[in-house]
């Protein structure tokens, strides 16, 4: 008899069983349902705490990449014991499950194979939503390919009855029983038969053969190996005249029947030709008698052109020596091309004679789009472009190389490079344009200033008008304290006027100076250095005919020495050095707001110096060590010429002066701008 006590305790580890089997039992359940599995991982840690034993004073957290589903938190200062189980996808872990209980328990096996099991269980679920995610991608893509494949074999398809119907040789499928289901152009072409096909042919009931044992020869022969080649035989024309052909047969099926195609190829020429072989060998002893007599006539003859021949071939020799030669130093670079764009003779080592045209000369690894020297073939005719290729300019002319039958069967092309021409081209545009805008700022300046210059006269009367008026208004207003001047009260009138007529005097002076930097800007100027200049002064000129283009990318902050002594030098060409460099710094500002900072100062008392910084794109150490050379441009598909910077460098070289330029990509771009105050010293 089991006591009491022993059956209470196999009880409560029945119940405790019970409630383990549940809590897995819900928690599959729940994993198993559709939808956000975040979800339905916090529902499993709920239902894994009621699985413990110890429920009211345990805590459960489940981990997946970084995000915690927990379920009743606990202070960590009162946790006393806790185990950690991982879960596993794919070899990977993702995360754990984690159990902590306040008060010092001892953990069942049966409590550490319930959370191994969950454990097991969610790393599962994980790995059937993932997979069910990655198949959803594959089935996506595999409808895409079966689609591409579908179109690829009816565009294959199209391609087979184009080739079938317009093939240059006899081709047909017929049946076993002679019928012809399909005929070429050509086989009906061969048999004087209409060549769309609207005679319906049979070999056996027309009596296509010649000979009509042949047939059972070639079908004994399909049936035992499925096909045969090379099988010479006569048919018959629909005049009834034989045509000998070599007929290749193949077993094919065709829904479900097996049936025959056929090519043939006509023979008739290559029949004539043995027929007058024959001939002629037996002509050929007679021929070879008479032709000895004639051979020991010739004999001493080919001696003596023999001789001659040696002396031509030296000749000729010298002859190639100076072609090639002369081919070598031809400045363009000259090639034969063939038309599959193979080099077949260049004067060039470096391209040598081998290998694609567009590879050796653009390095590139495909044909040119609008290749012409496609068209050369095509059109059989020279054409002639002009093409860029990586900033490089080519002039490109070729010719047709015609044969004896005048077939083209290659290209000669000439190359030259003509980036420098295009540069000078470009550089000449944008002279003749600067020319034509100073023309046109000098006389827009003029119809400025003539109405700008009576307002600022007007404006020094109406100043003067308005302090002989004030106190006579100030006396009026105080025997009239409801005065209004302009619809304004006179207390606003009093403060308001003489501040809008200040206004309109600075901004007509303001006007005044621009035109004026205006005109200095666009005068003819002789290159003379010559003049006295305040680099201050000509930097503020400069700020004012550059301000509408600069203010819009960034915010300009001056610090100008006023006191600088004088330099001598040219006022035109420093203030062309000047505008250039303020507007290459706003067109490098590439973000919303930037900021150039400008300011002047004295060196060592033997120099000035002028500092113009930007924050913007800057610049790597390669591009700054070429920034001054001519030509060079990172802004060519915006109509850079490349010639700013290089013409501002020689600009402060004649005035003794250098330039010096500090960038970092990312960061900005500062130039320096060194003039020495007595050019005699240096």
């Amino acid at each position: 008899m089991e006591s009491a006590s022993d059956v209470a305790k196999v009880t409560e580890n029945l119940n405790i069983r019970i409630r383990q089997m549940e809590c897995l039992y819900s928690i599959s359940a729940e994993i198993r349902l559709r939808g956000n599995l975040s979800q339905r991982l916090r529902t499993v840690t709920a239902y894994l705490i009621d699985g413990l034993q110890l429920p009211e004073t345990a805590s459960a957290s489940i981990r997946i990449d970084g995000i915690e589903y927990t379920v009743r938190p606990l202070p960590k200062e009162s946790l006393s014991e806790t185990f950690v189980f991982d879960i596993v996808v794919a070899g990977t872990r993702k995360g754990t499950v984690e159990i902590y209980f306040q008060k010092k328990v001892r953990f069942s096996k049966e409590e550490k194979r319930l959370v191994k099991e969950v454990a097991l269980t969610i790393s599962n679920a994980i790995e059937r939503h993932e997979l069910a995610r990655e198949l959803k991608g594959y089935a996506g893509k595999l409808e895409q390919l079966v689609s591409e494949k579908t179109l690829e074999l009816e565009k294959s398809k199209n391609r087979y009855e184009d080739f079938f119907n317009d093939a240059p040789t006899p081709m047909l499928i017929s049946h076993f029983n002679g019928d012809i289901l399909k005929g070429n152009h050509e086989f009906y072409r061969l048999l004087d038969y209409p060549e769309d096909g609207s005679v319906h042919l049979n070999f056996v009931r027309d009596g296509l053969y010649e000979d009509p044992s042949v047939r059972p020869i070639i079908f004994d022969k399909l049936r035992q190996d499925g096909f045969l080649e090379g099988f010479e035989l006569a048919l018959l024309d629909r005049s009834g005249t034989p045509i000998p052909v070599i007929g290749s047969y193949i077993v094919i099926e065709i829904n479900g029947e097996q049936c025959v195609e056929s090519v043939y190829e006509d023979i008739r020429v290559r029949k004539e030709l043995e027929r007058k072989l024959i001939e002629q060998n037996e002509n050929l002893e007679k021929n070879v008698r008479e032709r000895t007599i004639d051979l020991v006539k010739q004999k001493d003859l080919l001696v003596t052109k023999n001789q001659e021949l040696v002396t031509m071939t030296k000749k000729l020799r010298e002859s190639k020596i100076r072609l090639q030669t002369l081919f070598r130093t031809i400045t363009d670079t000259v090639l034969v091309i063939d038309p599959d764009f193979n080099i077949l003779m260049s004067n060039r080592k470096n391209i040598g004679s081998k290998g694609k045209c567009y590879k050796q000369i653009f390095k590139q690894d495909k044909p040119c789009e609008d290749c012409y020297i496609q068209r050369v073939f095509e059109e059989r005719s020279s054409v002639s472009l002009e093409k860029e290729v990586d900033g490089e300019h080519y002039l490109l002319r070729a010719y047709p190389v015609f044969d004896t039958d005048f077939k083209v069967t290659g290209a000669l092309e000439f190359s030259r490079t003509i980036t420098k021409e295009k540069n000078m081209e470009r550089q000449l545009l944008q002279a003749d344009k600067l020319a034509s805008l100073g023309q046109l700022v000098s006389g827009i300046a003029h119809e400025i200033n003539n109405p700008n210059t009576f307002i600022r006269g007007n404006l020094t009367i109406v100043q003067e008008a308005l302090n002989d008026i004030m106190p006579i208004l100030d006396h009026i207003h105080e025997a009239h304290p409801d005065l209004r001047i302009a619809r304004l009260n006179y207390e606003m009138f009093r403060q308001s006027i003489p501040v809008l007529v200040d206004d309109m005097v600075q901004g007509a002076n303001r006007i005044k100076g621009i035109v004026d930097g205006l005109k200095k800007f666009a005068k003819r100027d002789e290159g003379l250095l010559n003049e006295k200049i305040n680099i201050s002064a000509i930097t503020e000129a400069c700020l004012r005919l550059v301000d509408n283009q600069v203010r819009r990318t960034a915010d300009v902050k001056a610090e100008l020495d006023p006191d600088l002594p004088e330099i001598t030098g040219n006022f035109q060409k420093l203030q062309q050095v000047i505008v250039n460099i303020l507007i290459n710094a706003s067109q490098s500002i590439d973000k919303p707001r930037g900021t150039i900072a400008v300011s002047s100062y004295r060196s060592n008392g033997k120099e000035i110096v002028l500092k113009i910084s930007d924050n913007g794109k800057g610049m790597d150490e390669k591009t700054v060590k070429q920034i001054f050379d001519p030509f060079y441009t990172t802004k060519r598909n915006q109509g850079g010429t490349g010639l700013g910077l290089s013409i501002a460098y020689g600009i402060i070289k004649e005035h003794k002066g250098k330039i010096e330029v500090e960038s970092k990509a990312g960061i900005g771009t500062s130039f320096y701008i060194h003039v020495p105050v007595n050019p005699e010293e240096i």
